[in-house]
């Protein structure tokens, strides 16, 4: 059996592979680092990877940083839909980027845009899932409570 490695720029809390068409080559991992002092920060990034599942070896082809991320989740694969991912971040808020070419046939071509940012709470966003139809989010929250946010069409 072959492994292939990758070394990230922080703890890797989450990793998915993309289900649409076209993508299901890429994967997506995020990352969470406590930058500890007297203004303790959470960094994170998101790190999109084409896989090639013969050798098993990781290609970054995008990296964009952001705040500390727990969860990762692409939106369901429907008619028509485009790939979005979603995030839960550290910072109590939920960002979905959508993947944006750039006119080229190569996923070097392709990145993340952020499409919606949604303040979902002064507690840290640790998971999250879409509904079925991608229409919202479930949210699991360090308080102990859970939210759903729904998304307008505008949103996606």
């Amino acid at each position: 059996m072959d492994v292939g490695h990758v070394c990230l720029d922080g703890n890797a809390d989450a990793v998915e592979f993309c289900p649409h068409e076209g993508f299901q080559n890429v994967l997506a991992s995020c990352t969470y680092t406590l930058q500890e002092g007297d203004q303790p920060t959470r960094a994170g990034s998101i790190s999109l990877f084409d896989v090639n599942g013969t050798s098993c070896g990781l290609n970054l082809f995008h990296r964009v940083e952001t705040a500390g991320i727990f969860d990762i989740k692409w939106n369901p694969v429907q008619d028509g839909a485009t790939p979005l991912l979603a995030q839960a971040d550290a910072d109590g808020s939920v960002r979905i980027h959508g993947v944006e070419c750039s006119g080229g046939s190569t996923l070097a071509d392709t990145k993340l845009e952020e499409s919606s940012f949604i303040n979902i709470s002064s507690a840290m966003c640790l998971c999250l899932d879409w509904n079925p139809s991608a229409t919202s989010l479930a949210v699991g929250l360090s308080d102990g409570s859970v939210s759903i946010a729904s998304l307008a069409e505008s949103q996606l």
